[in-house]
């Protein structure tokens, strides 16, 4: 039986499909770090390494969108002030916001191309892809989120002691 195609017809797997499949193929090759890691005692020594990656690598932060919304607005006025409680109040529903599969497979890139660089460890990167590999909520993600939060209030300060911002 001949089928007819029609040029205008999506063929192959869709963009999603292929951004799911990254993820869960990259974490399925860090197993053996990931084996370690629970041999040697959990991840507990590696979170707050996990939360810092988008302050060491500024490719790891969210595009934030130019007109912001009131949630978003008071988020970035909690980082201007330095306001920890209103930080922990809205990061999670800002979050939220960027927590889609392209944006969770576009870090995931990131995390692989710097761990096969040599400059991320591979069992820090094996946690980084598993907490991206979530689909509920990821650590990773949030921490992406406050890093460009910081860097658009003008808190982050480079290695010399200036300011960055992103206005």
């Amino acid at each position: 039986m001949k089928a007819k195609h029609c040029c205008d017809s999506p063929r192959g797997p869709s963009p999603e499909a292929l951004d799911r499949a990254f993820i869960a193929a990259e974490v399925r090759s860090s197993y053996p770090e990931l084996l370690v890691m629970r041999a040697q005692g959990g991840a507990g020594d590696y979170i707050d390494e996990l939360l810092g990656l988008p302050e060491r690598f500024s490719e790891l932060a969210v595009s934030l969108p130019v007109l912001v919304d009131p949630e978003l607005d008071r988020l970035l006025f909690a980082c201007a002030v330095d306001d920890q409680q209103g930080i922990d109040d809205t990061i999670v529903k800002v979050s939220r916001r960027f927590h889609s599969l392209a944006e969770r497979a576009r870090l995931a890139r990131i995390v692989v191309r710097l761990r096969n660089e040599g400059v991320l460890d591979a069992s820090l990167a094996a946690l980084a892809l598993l907490d991206l590999q979530r689909d509920d909520a990821s650590a990773l993600l949030e921490a992406a989120v406050l890093q460009a939060a910081r860097i658009r209030a003008g808190r982050v300060r480079t290695s010399s002691g200036l300011l960055v911002s992103s206005r």
